[in-house]
């Protein structure tokens, strides 16, 4: 009995909040930028094949095998559902019975017809994404070129394979030996053969073998910067030439020239070139403007995805010969569209609000440009819209802005911040444009140590540890003071 009493007072009810289908279809839907709106969707359109969208009609209509088991009546094309129908369809109201929140749903949500001028833009867009070759495509094309033994070749095709977009190999000739398979001397001559090609550097395995590939084919090569190559990039990165100097037994002016010289003739990054050539196209989910003295947010519907029901089916719920089994089935696919729309209209909500808080938030950086960004974070955000702050967070994931000072990531609008000794909010994006700035004006010879700068900012009024000077100025891509001197 004192046992059980003992177990009895270690149990605990908990309550739980377990999420629903459509709930969690929700929150995929509000996450996915809009290119990938389609594909969030996947599951739902797997289950209901009587749904499509305005991209697939035409191969709907050929391919689906489910539509093989319904009657077809005609060939209509394939139309919006009209959700005024919930009014007066009994059988649908039946069907969806118990949910009460479909008055919600904006009726035009990927219902109406695509707007012809819009679809002329995103089609000439699309078109004017020009196809560029990948940098394997690119040395593809020379190996073809050249005449070599078929296991040689056989060999280069998997050595390009494992060239990364930097332009390395990496890889090793043993571990190519045993993928093609072939003999260690010819995965080694298939190597000698790649690193020939253009972009001179490529195929190399490390940063020092590629310089050297390069001063070699620019017949720069030399003992001395081989030596310098080899020896002293490490001292390079951290700008100690004076220890450079001392070392090689030459003058801090030689060892300039050096650096110079490697900085002309080589590519740290032979391929990068090559690999980020290829068009990235952000389409932005809403558009910022100006309208008097207020901003006004108006959503972009241009690649939303439109999702339909062939109209042909809607006729068969009116058709009395139809079976109750045929209609029942045609009324869950119609509940499925229902919930997709209201998860895209819920999507479309929640973004446009948080871009109405950004732009009455922001004016002055519109105005006047980044140093004048407010602080402003997800929390804040969160408690303006009554949502939980994970909400926000996936609202913005990955999603773009236009706005009259340019098109902007959402999350580059979230920062913290400080206030200054005037009781005005000051973002940590405007500490960074003002390190930013004071690095560009210092003296190169002697340039300003994160303490000063933390000095500086003080004295304009911002308390700015000099540990955080330092990580700003890391986050820009700034070297350290020892970095940027310049010796005379």
């Amino acid at each position: 009995m004192d046992q059980n009493l003992a177990q009895g007072a270690n149990q605990s009810l908990e309550q739980t909040h377990i999420l629903s289908p459509q709930h969690l279809q929700a929150l995929k839907a509000l996450q996915a930028p809009v290119m990938e709106l389609s594909g969030s969707f996947a599951d739902v359109l797997a289950e209901n094949p009587l749904i499509t969208t305005a991209d697939d009609e035409s191969d709907y209509e050929e391919e689906n095998p489910a539509q093989d088991d319904l009657p077809v009546q005609d060939d209509a094309p394939v139309e919006s559902f009209d959700e005024n129908r919930l009014d007066y369809d009994e059988e649908l109201a039946r069907i969806l019975e118990g949910d009460d929140d479909w008055a919600s749903v904006r009726p035009e949500t990927g219902g109406d017809a695509p707007d012809s001028e819009a679809e002329k833009r995103r089609e000439y867009m699309f078109n004017s994404v020009a196809q560029e070759t990948s940098l394997q495509d690119a040395l593809m094309e020379q190996l073809n070129t050249e005449d070599c033994a078929p296991e040689v070749r056989r060999a280069a095709e998997e050595v390009i394979g494992n060239i990364d977009d930097d332009g390395f190999f990496r890889s090793v000739p043993a571990e190519i030996a045993q993928a093609v398979p072939c003999m260690l001397e010819t995965a080694e001559a298939a190597l000698r053969l790649v690193q020939t090609f253009d972009p001179p550097g490529i195929g190399a395995g490390s940063l020092p073998e590629c310089l050297l590939i390069q001063l070699e084919r620019a017949g720069k090569k030399t003992d001395r910067m081989t030596e310098f190559v080899t020896r002293h990039l490490d001292d390079l990165e951290h700008n100690r030439l004076p220890k450079i100097a001392k070392d090689m037994g030459v003058t801090v002016q030689d060892v300039k020239d050096m650096a110079d010289e490697l900085r002309r003739t080589c590519d740290p990054r032979p391929a990068a070139s090559i690999a980020q050539s290829r068009t990235e196209y952000c389409p932005v989910e809403v558009t910022v403007e100006r309208s008097g003295d207020e901003y006004t947010v108006r959503p972009n519907r241009e690649n939303e995805p439109r999702f339909l029901i062939p109209n042909r089916y809607m006729k068969m719920l009116d058709d009395p010969l139809t079976d109750q089994e045929t209609r029942d089935y045609i009324l869950k696919n119609l509940k499925s569209l229902m919930e997709i729309r209201k998860a895209l209209a819920d999507r479309e909500s929640t973004i446009v609000r948080i871009a109405r808080i950004i732009a009455d938030q922001q004016h002055d950086f519109f105005e006047k440009g980044p140093e004048h960004l407010r602080p402003m974070t997800m929390r804040d955000v969160a408690d303006r819209l009554g949502v939980h702050e994970t909400t926000v967070s996936r609202a913005i994931a990955n999603k773009y802005m236009a706005t009259p000072a340019g098109t902007f990531k959402f999350r580059d609008f979230f920062t913290g911040g400080y206030q200054n000794t005037d009781g005005e909010d000051v973002s940590s994006s405007a500490v960074k444009e003002y390190i930013r700035e004071a690095v560009q004006n210092e003296n190169p010879a002697h340039p300003l140590s994160d303490q000063k700068i933390a000095e500086d900012l003080k004295k304009k009024g911002l308390d700015v540890a000099r540990r955080t000077v330092a990580k700003y100025r890391e986050e820009l891509g700034i070297p350290s003071s020892q970095g940027r001197k310049q010796y005379t």
